[in-house]
């Protein structure tokens, strides 16, 4: 049976592999979460936003997964879209387990629970009724780990699925934000799953292996978003989960989209200096970039919900990082 290169449609997608479309801004193929299912129990990667966490808990129900059973909630990092919604998720699963915990770094802790400022941004850049609501977490409900370097990779627990066994490790992997990290899952000597999150870009196509650029302020790092890049494209990786959205499927096929984020930066880089130079204006480099950004979808039109929004955060992210602008 050939595998599909792009995993898009929601299921479960191997023997403990599960793809969740958490419907952002009520939209298909906006923002995926993952779910893991093993003997020892659920591991659910990222909650979206609080308005997206009644997703998550539908497709548990819908697959008869007990939120008795989750144990770990693993972050890709603290963005509202991303994980605004952990403190809902986490209350709603600790009245069914009070031993669940949030697997993440001290960093990302601290950026959840002090998230005044970061919501304060997002409602300028969205519809406030979109960013949904965040609340502080119990220190208590937090495993705070040290993420591995990915040259050095430290396995954290053990989990087991039919005859197999399958290590969980989390990668450090900044660059869209300090407090980036990726879970991976090795079976049989290999990685058998990545969440990339949000660390290599975002694909928003069904059939190429083409990304977009996740530069937002007000933490984007290029040089850190680089070196991580470099140090995944080293790892051999069979599967990887987007944020936005879904999986790509087979080493070949993710070394590929790895290179294409590595280049695709750059130019996008380039360009927005390009354009700088031309005029100090982000509303010109806005217009002149987005038929670049286009071409590199088959979901975005120039009347998407999120289109105006997604491109002046990759752009205005990039010329901070320029010094080009101030947060």
């Amino acid at each position: 049976m050939v595998q599909e290169v792009i995993t898009t449609k929601a299921g479960k997608v191997n023997e403990y592999l599960h793809h969740v479309d958490l419907k952002q801004f009520a939209a298909r193929r906006l923002l995926s979460g993952y779910i893991a299912e093993f003997e020892e129990g659920l591991i659910i990667m990222d909650s979206g936003s609080s308005n997206e966490v009644k997703h998550v808990l539908r497709y548990l129900k819908r697959n008869n997964l007990s939120l008795s059973l989750v144990k770990y909630l693993i972050t890709s990092h603290h963005h509202f879209d991303h994980n605004g919604g952990m403190w809902k998720l986490y209350d709603e699963i600790k009245k069914f387990n009070s031993e669940v915990k949030i697997l993440t770094s001290k960093l990302t802790m601290e950026f959840l629970n002090n998230f005044e400022d970061h919501l304060k941004r997002a409602k300028r850049g969205f519809p406030p009724n979109m960013v949904g609501e965040m609340r502080a977490i119990e220190e208590n409900g937090f495993k705070l780990i040290e993420t591995s370097d990915p040259n050095s990779i430290k396995i954290l627990e053990t989990f087991h699925t039919g005859d197999s066994e399958v290590y969980l490790a989390v990668l450090k992997t900044p660059g869209h934000t300090p407090d980036h990290q990726s879970a991976i899952f090795l079976k049989d000597g290999v990685i058998d799953f990545i969440f990339f999150g949000e660390a290599v870009g975002t694909l928003y196509h069904s059939s190429e292996l083409i990304t977009l650029p996740v530069s937002a302020p007000i933490h984007y790092n290029f040089k850190d978003d680089m070196e991580t890049t470099d140090k995944l494209k080293k790892l051999e990786l069979k599967k990887a989960g987007f944020s936005h959205f879904g999986i790509v499927n087979g080493r070949e096929n993710v070394k590929k989209i790895l290179l294409d984020h590595e280049s695709f930066m750059r130019e996008f880089r380039a360009k927005i200096m390009k354009y700088h130079d031309e005029k100090d204006d982000t509303r010109y480099i806005c217009e002149k970039i987005t038929p670049f950004l286009l071409s590199r979808s088959d979901m975005f039109n120039a009347e998407h919900l999120v289109l105006d929004n997604m491109i002046l955060q990759a752009v205005y992210g990039v010329m901070m990082d320029l010094g080009y602008r101030k947060g």
